[in-house]
C-alpha cells in the first residue's frame, strides 16, 4: 500500500516463482459456488512416514537413547513428535516439557511443572532424584517418553539436570527414558545431546520440507478433493514445501477465493500475489538499515537482480548480512549471479509498504541502468517494459510488443495479454492484436478474442501478418465455437488475399482432420509416406510456417494410424519450435508433447506416453490455461488404457474443471467423454453422461457422399448397417466411445453395436484408422452377441483396420482378433497368450479380460482346470485395474472355484508367506493350513506355491 493507502499497480509477473493464475480473474466461476471455509485444524499428518520409523527404530533399539530432529521453522518438527508420542501412548508414559524462549532465561522453568516444590537452582541434587523417579518406567514396563520441543531454550540449569538424568538412566537397571527433542536447522546442540551423539546414543533424524507429490497428497487429503496440476505447482513453490506455509498460504488462497472447487476439483482462479498471508513478517523489515531496506524493495518490484546490480546499493558486507538473516539468497543462472528475496511473500509485503513514488523512482532508476547496459540478455525487454508500464503506465509500443513476446515464450498469458493491450492502447499493431487475441484465447474469453484477431486481419499488410492472422482467427472459431465452416472460411478468405501460402495449408489440414475429415486433411498436405516437410526458411532455416506443417502432419498421421511417424514427427516439431527466436503464429512447443504423447500411447509405449505427458507440464514455465487441460486429458488416456481406471477418472475431471475454468469448449468435451468412458469401465454410467453432446444420427451411406463406399455389414448388429454423418469437432472418438458404453450399460446393446461399429467404419472411410481400432476393439472386448458369425466379422473388421495402424497396440488388438475370430469359437490359448502380451505392454485391463475370455472358452471345452487358471489370472490382474468392472470380466469371478478364505490364504501363499504365518494371521492350525492350499492346488490345476505365484500374482 501506497502511504495514501492505495494500492501500487500491478506488476506483471512480479512473482515469477509461484506462477501465473489460470484464468482471467474478471470472469465469474462456471459453478457459481461458494468454497466452504478451511477448517481451522492441523493440516492432515501426511508424507512423514519414513520419519515416523526412524523413531518407531530408535525405540525399539536398546542402545538408543533418544531421537534429535531437526529442520528448517515450519516442516513439521513438532507435529511429527506429537504423532509419534501419540501412537506410543498406549504403551509408554509420556512426559512433556514446557519450553519457551520467552521462559530461556528462567532456572528450571521446563522442568517446574513436575517438581513437588518450587524449582531452585540450589537444590539439583533433590530434584534430579524427584525427577529420576518420574522418568524411570515401572519394572515390565517399556520406557518413558521424554518429549522437548526446542530443547535450544532450555536453560543451562536445566540442560546440566538433563544430562545428569540421561547418564543416570544409562547405567540403571530399570528402563530408562527415551528422548524426543528438535532443533532448527543450524542451531548450535546442547553440549549434552552432542556428547551423547559422539557415543551414538542418540540418532540424528534430519526433516526437510515436502516434495511437489506429497505437497499435491497433502491439499487433496486437506480439502477432500482433488487439486488440479496447477495449483498444485503454484501453492508448492509459495510455500517451498513447508508445512506450516503451506497451510497458511492454503487458508487464505481458500479464505479469498483464489482456490475453489470447480466440479468437485480444487483449481487455482488467479494469483497467489494478493492471498499469500497476511504476514507479521513486515516488523523484520523496519529494523533494517535504509540501504538494506531499499534493495529488499528493489527487489521486490523488480524481482531477481544481477549481484552487481544488488552490490550497487549496499555492501557486500550488507548483502551477506541479508543473506544470513534469510532475506535473500544468491544464486547462479546462465553463469550470472542473481539475487532474489528469499521468500515470494515477502515481495507482497514490501510492494504494500512501498510509496508510489518511490516504487515509481526505484523502477525508473533500475531500468536506466538496464538500458545502459545495452539491455541486451534475453529477458531485458520483458523487464524494462514491465517496469516502465508499472512506473508510468505506458511504454513504447515496439518494446511492448517485444516483451509480450518474451511473455508468450515464458508461457506467462496474463502479462502477456497486459503488455499487448498497453501496446494497443498507442495505436494498431497487428502483431500485438495477434498476441492479445491469442491470450484471450488461452483464457476463453473467444468473444472478445475474435474481433480483436478480426481486426488484426484487417489491418494486416504483408502476407505473413494475413497468414499468422488467419491461422489463429480459424483456430478460436474452431476450437472456441466449434464453427468448422467459419473457421475454414477464414482460410479462404485470407487465400483469396495472399495465395496459396505453408502456413493456411497446415491450418486448413489441421482443421480438417479437427473435423473428421482425415482423408482431405492428408490430401491438402500431399502426405508422402514417413516424409516431413523440409526447411522453408531462407538458407535452409526452419520457420513458424514449418512448424505449423509440422504439427498438421503430426495430427494426420496420429489419426491415420501411423502413430510411430507421428511420434518421430512431434518430437522433431517440439525440437524446431523451442529453437525460434518469434512464436507468434506457431505458439508453445508444449503442445506438440501432449500429441506426442497421444501417440506413443496409440503405439502401445504407455511408459514414454506418460514420461512425455510429463515433460510436456514441465516445460510449461507457468501454466498456459488450454494446454494444462491436455495433459490432463491424455494422463487420463494412458490411465485408463493402464486399466487404473479410478486414476483415469481423476485425470479427466482434472481435466474438465480446467476447461470450464478458462473457457474451452472442446476441451471440456473431450475431457466429459473421458470422464464418462472411464466410470462406464467401472460398470457404472456417470451422471455427466446427460452432458455429452448428442451422438450422431445414423445415416443410410447414400444420403452423404463424404462417408464413401459402404463397407460390409456386419452380422449380429441390429439394423442395415448404418453409419453416421461426419461429427463435428465436439463428437470426437472419446464421445463416440462414451456414447457405445453407456448405451451398452443401459441394456441398449444392438444400438451400441450399431453405433460403435457404424462410426468406425465412417472413421476408416475418412482416414481415420486409429479411430476405427478404438471402437471396433471396444466392441470385441464387449464379446458376442447373436450369432459366431457376427463376433468373426467384427474380428475381420478389426483385423483390417489394426492393418493400416503402426505400433505394438495395434500388433495385440490384431492377435485378440484373430484369437477370437475362429468358427468354432475363440481359441483360449492364443487368448492366453495374447494376455501376456497385453500385460507386458501394460495393458492390464485388457489383459485382464483377454484371460476372462480364455476361461469361458477354456470352460467351453470341458477344460475346468485350464478355465480356474485363466480366471485366476484374471481376477489376478483385475487387482491392479483399480474399481474395473467391464463385460469381460464378469465371468472370471465365477470360474474361479475358490472360497473367500481359500482365496486369502492363496494369495498370502503366492506372496511367500509360510504355512506357520499364515496359521498365524488367521488362527488356524498348520495343518489346516496345508489343507486349505492341497484343494486350492487341485481346483487351480497348479502344483504347488511356485505355481500359485505364477496364477495369481502374474
Amino acid at each position: 500500500m501506497t502511504d495514501d493507502g492505495r494500492p501500487l499497480p500491478p506488476t506483471g509477473r512480479s512473482l515469477p516463482s509461484i506462477g501465473g493464475p489460470l484464468p482471467s480473474t474478471e470472469r465469474p466461476l462456471p459453478s457459481g459456488e461458494q468454497p466452504p471455509p478451511l477448517p481451522g485444524q492441523p493440516l492432515p499428518f501426511t508424507g512423514r512416514h519414513v520419519e515416523l520409523e526412524r523413531l518407531r527404530g530408535g525405540l525399539r533399539r536398546p542402545g538408543c537413547r533418544g531421537v534429535v530432529i531437526t529442520g528448517e521453522g515450519g516442516v513439521g518438527k513438532s507435529r511429527l513428535v506429537v504423532e509419534f508420542a501419540d501412537e506410543a501412548a498406549a504403551h509408554h508414559r509420556t512426559v512433556r516439557l514446557p519450553v519457551s524462549e520467552a521462559a530461556a532465561h528462567v532456572p528450571l522453568a521446563a522442568f517446574a511443572p513436575h517438581l513437588t516444590g518450587p524449582a531452585l537452582p540450589g537444590e539439583l541434587g533433590r530434584h534430579f532424584q524427584e525427577l529420576r523417579h518420574l522418568l524411570t518406567a515401572p519394572a515390565g514396563r517399556p520406557r518413558t517418553l521424554l518429549l522437548v520441543d526446542d530443547i535450544h531454550h532450555l536453560d543451562d540449569s536445566s540442560l546440566t539436570l538433563l544430562s545428569a538424568l540421561a547418564t543416570d538412566a544409562a547405567t540403571a537397571p530399570a528402563p530408562g527414558f527415551f528422548l524426543v527433542a528438535t532443533l532448527p536447522r543450524g542451531a548450535d546442540w546442547p553440549e549434552a545431546l552432542r556428547a551423547l551423539w559422539h557415543q551414538d546414543a542418540v540418532e540424528h533424524l534430519r526433516v526437510g520440507p515436502f516434495d511437489r507429490a506429497t505437497t499435491a497428497r497433502l491439499l487433496a487429503d486437506t480439502l477432500g478433493a482433488p487439486v488440479t496440476a496447477p495449483a498444485v505447482r503454484a501453492l508448492w513453490e509459495a510455500g517451498r514445501g513447508n508445512a506450516l506455509w503451506t497451510r497458511e498460504i492454503l487458508r487464505a488462497a481458500v479464505r479469498e477465493g483464489t482456490l475453489r472447487p470447480v466440479d468437485d476439483v480444487w483449481c487455482l482462479t488467479g494469483p497467489l500475489d494478493d492471498t499469500l498471508l497476511d504476514a507479521p513478517a513486515e516488523g523484520r523489515f523496519r529494523g533494517l538499515p535504509e540501504d538494506r531496506r531499499t534493495l529488499l524493495r528493489l527487489l521486490a518490484l523488480c524481482g531477481p537482480l544481477g549481484l552487481a546490480d544488488a552490490l550497487a546499493r549496499v555492501t557486500p558486507e550488507a548483502l551477506a548480512a541479508l543473506e544470513e538473516e534469510d532475506l535473500v539468497v544468491v544464486t547462479e543462472d546462465d553463469r550470472r549471479s542473481r539475487v532474489q528475496l528469499a521468500h515470494p511473500w515477502h515481495a507482497l509485503l514490501l510492494r504494500r509498504g512501498t510509496p508510489r513514488l518511490l516504487a515509481r523512482s526505484l523502477l525508473l532508476e533500475q531500468a536506466g541502468r538496464v538500458r545502459e547496459y545495452g539491455a541486451r540478455r534475453r529477458g531485458d525487454a520483458l523487464s524494462l517494459a514491465r517496469w516502465e508500464l508499472d512506473a508510468t503506465g505506458t511504454a513504447d509500443p515496439d518494446l511492448l510488443v517485444r516483451a509480450a513476446g518474451h511473455a508468450l515464450d515464458d508461457g506467462d498469458v496474463d502479462t502477456m495479454c497486459r503488455l499487448a493491450r498497453a501496446a494497443l492502447a498507442r495505436g494498431p499493431h497487428v502483431v500485438a492484436g495477434l498476441l492479445l487475441g491469442e491470450g484471450l484465447g488461452q483464457r476463453g474469453e473467444f468473444t472478445e478474442s475474435i474481433p480483436v484477431l478480426e481486426r488484426a486481419f484487417a489491418e494486416a499488410r504483408t502476407p505473413g501478418e494475413v497468414e499468422s492472422a488467419a491461422a489463429a482467427l480459424s483456430q478460436h472459431h474452431l476450437y472456441g465455437l466449434g464453427d468448422a465452416p467459419a473457421a475454414l472460411g477464414v482460410l479462404d478468405r485470407a487465400a483469396g488475399r495472399i495465395g496459396a501460402r505453408p502456413v493456411l495449408t497446415a491450418c486448413r489440414a489441421g482443421l480438417l482432420s479437427a473435423a473428421g475429415r482425415n482423408d482431405e486433411a492428408a490430401g491438402v498436405l500431399a502426405l508422402a509416406e514417413g516424409a516431413d516437410p523440409k526447411p522453408g526458411g531462407d538458407g535452409g532455416a526452419w520457420t513458424q510456417a514449418d512448424v505449423l506443417l509440422l504439427q498438421a502432419h503430426l495430427r494426420v498421421r496420429l489419426a491415420a494410424g501411423r502413430v510411430d511417424e507421428a511420434v518421430r514427427t512431434g518430437r522433431h516439431a517440439y525440437a524446431v519450435q523451442s529453437g525460434l527466436a518469434d512464436r507468434w503464429t506457431a505458439y508453445y512447443p508444449a503442445r506438440s508433447l501432449y500429441l506426442v504423447a497421444a501417440a506413443l500411447l496409440e503405439s502401445g509405449r504407455l511408459d514414454e506416453a506418460e514420461r512425455t505427458a510429463l515433460e510436456g507440464q514441465e516445460a510449461m514455465r507457468d501454466a498456459v490455461p488450454a494446454l494444462t487441460v491436455w495433459f490432463a486429458w491424455v494422463r487420463g488416456r494412458i490411465a485408463l488404457e493402464r486399466g487404473l481406471v479410478t486414476d483415469a477418472l481423476a485425470h479427466f475431471r482434472e481435466a474438465r474443471a480446467l476447461a470450464r475454468l478458462c473457457g474451452q469448449p472442446f476441451a471440456e468435451q473431450r475431457a466429459l467423454a473421458g470422464l464418462v468412458l472411464a466410470a462406464a469401465q467401472t460398470g457404472r454410467v456417470a451422471p455427466e453422461a446427460e452432458a455429452l453432446p448428442p451422438a450422431p444420427a445414423l445415416v443410410p451411406p447414400h444420403a452423404s457422399e463424404a462417408v464413401g463406399p459402404r463397407p460390409p455389414h456386419v452380422p449380429g448388429a441390429d439394423g442395415p448397417g448404418p453409419v453416421p454423418p461426419p461429427y463435428s469437432p465436439l463428437c470426437q472418438v472419446d464421445t463416440l466411445r462414451a456414447h457405445g458404453w453407456v448405451r451398452l450399460l443401459r441394456g441398449a446393446d444392438g444400438p451400441a453395436r450399431e453405433l460403435m461399429v457404424g462410426a468406425a467404419r465412417a472413421a476408416l472411410a475418412r482416414g481415420e484408422a486409429t479411430v476405427a481400432t478404438a471402437l471396433l476393439h471396444d466392441v470385441l472386448r464387449w464379446g458376442p452377441r447373436g450369432s459366431r458369425e457376427g463376433a468373426g466379422a467384427v474380428a475381420a473388421e478389426l483385423a483390417a483396420a489394426t492393418a493400416l495402424v503402426q505400433g505394438s497396440l495395434a500388433e495385440v488388438r490384431a492377435a485378440h482378433a484373430a484369437a477370437v475370430a475362429p468358427a468354432d469359437g475363440p481359441d483360449p490359448a492364443a487368448l492366453e497368450a495374447v494376455a501376456e502380451r497385453m500385460g507386458a505392454l501394460g495393458l492390464h485391463l485388457y489383459a485382464a479380460e483377454a484371460f476372462g475370455e480364455a476361461a469361458g472358452a477354456w470352460r467351453r471345452r470341458d477344460r475346468a482346470a485350464s478355465a480356474a487358471r485363466a480366471a485366476a489370472r484374471a481376477l489376478a490382474l483385475r487387482g491392479r485395474c483399480q474399481e474395473a468392472a467391464t463385460p469381460a470380466l464378469a465371468g472370471a469371478a465365477a470360474a474361479v472355484p475358490l472360497s473367500a478364505r481359500e482365496r486369502d490364504i492363496a494369495l498370502m501363499a503366492a506372496r511367500g508367506s509360510t504355512s506357520r504365518e499364515i496359521a498365524e494371521t488367521y488362527v488356524l492350525s498348520v495343518r489346516t493350513v496345508e489343507n486349505h492350499l492341497g484343494r486350492i492346488y487341485r481346483k487351480l490345476g497348479v502344483s504347488g506355491r511356485a505355481d500359485l505365484a505364477d496364477v495369481l500374482l502374474a
